[in-house]
């Protein structure tokens, strides 16, 4: 009778948990934005210590980061689902103007004043989002048209010409005032903003349904998930949190303009993609949106500070984006979307006498 040998397990220990919790963290989408924000910080603290280091470089990196940062939010959340919303930054612009016509116009109380100007703004979200629905067209070009329906309305409102936004100083204070050491209420208002949102994902059907959506809607539609509600309802979530980045930028100016929100959409875009959402949906993080926001504001400011034109901080951000999507993407393929079973074992002469 053949002595049995004993098989070989696999090692267990320190190593083995190392590597697990390695491998967890490659599939995180916030890895290629933190680790960004790690090296931009450590580069300009090198080169600029004096002027980076300073308490008034980290209140125009929050304030930058704040004001888009909102409005990058509500972009995440209908990127994860597989749509783009072009509109944003015309709805900045447009909810600035409904708050001067609720409020200096029309002269309605300003708690009602805010209520009228952000329900205005979730409204035009939810004017793409039933547009998307009831044609089918892809969100690109249905926000796109309507991003430059709503920029022609308000420069007809505004006529080309800056308005004067009147608002009580007390309300001013809250939306838009500056916090401890100089740090404005936008900081605060973002953070909120990347707290709910993320709760949404995580604990709440609808959060759920964003990722099947963007994975697959009609096998999410084939599942039961409302489909075109969930749709409709994260676009109008878009127009709220550009509505909110609107209000606050309008009390903060006291002041609202026709160009207004020009191009905060690819910078909101640039944020969540950086961040670690795919451009495909289906994947993505609030929270590495806010890394990717902190990343853009400490960049733009950092190139300023070591003398570099404007022009750079833009071509330096395009190879930043260019970058994160090809990291993202094989991060994604390699330890993601991979089966993470170990393959079959092949099968032994004897089985295979058996089997024949």
């Amino acid at each position: 009778m053949a002595e049995a040998t004993p098989t070989k397990s696999a090692p267990s220990g320190s190593m083995g948990g190392v590597a697990g919790l390695l491998r967890d963290g490659l599939r995180r989408p916030e890895l290629a934005s933190l680790a960004g924000l790690v090296v931009a910080f450590a580069v300009f603290s090198v080169l600029r210590p004096d002027l980076f280091l300073s308490n008034d470089n980290g209140i125009n990196v929050a304030s930058l980061a704040g004001q888009y940062g909102i409005v990058a939010v509500g972009v995440t959340i209908l990127m994860i689902a597989g749509h783009f919303d072009l509109s944003v930054g015309t709805v900045v612009g447009l909810t600035g103007w409904a708050l001067y016509y609720f409020g200096n116009v029309l002269g309605l109380p300003p708690a009602l004043t805010l209520v009228c100007a952000l329900a205005f703004g979730a409204a035009l979200g939810a004017i793409n989002g039933i547009i998307q629905v009831k044609t089918g067209l892809p969100s690109f070009i249905i926000t796109l048209a309507t991003s430059l329906i709503y920029r022609g309305i308000l420069t007809m409102q505004t006529s080309g010409f800056p308005v004067v936004v009147k608002f009580p100083d007390e309300y001013t204070q809250i939306i838009a005032g500056k916090l401890l050491f100089g740090y404005r209420m936008s900081l605060l208002w973002f953070i909120v903003v990347a707290i709910l949102a993320t709760l949404f994902l995580l604990r709440t059907r609808m959060g759920n349904w964003a990722f099947a959506i963007g994975q697959n809607p009609t096998a999410a539609r084939n599942l039961g998930v409302p489909v075109a509600r969930t749709t409709v309802t994260l676009f109008t979530l878009s127009g709220f949190t550009s509505a909110l980045s609107g209000v606050i930028a309008a009390v903060q100016y006291a002041s609202i303009d026709a160009n207004r929100g020009t191009g905060w959409e690819l910078i909101a875009i640039a944020m969540t993609v950086i961040g670690g959402t795919l451009l495909t949906g289906g994947y993505g993080s609030v929270i590495g949106t806010v890394l990717g926001a902190i990343m853009y504001a400490m960049v733009t400011n950092g190139l300023l500070l070591v003398g570099l034109q404007g022009y750079w901080v833009n071509i330096f951000l395009g190879a930043v984006v260019l970058v994160a999507v090809l990291i993202n993407r094989a991060v994604i393929t390699r330890f993601v979307m991979r089966p993470s079973m170990p393959p079959p074992e092949a099968p032994s002469p004897a089985s295979k006498g058996a089997a024949s």
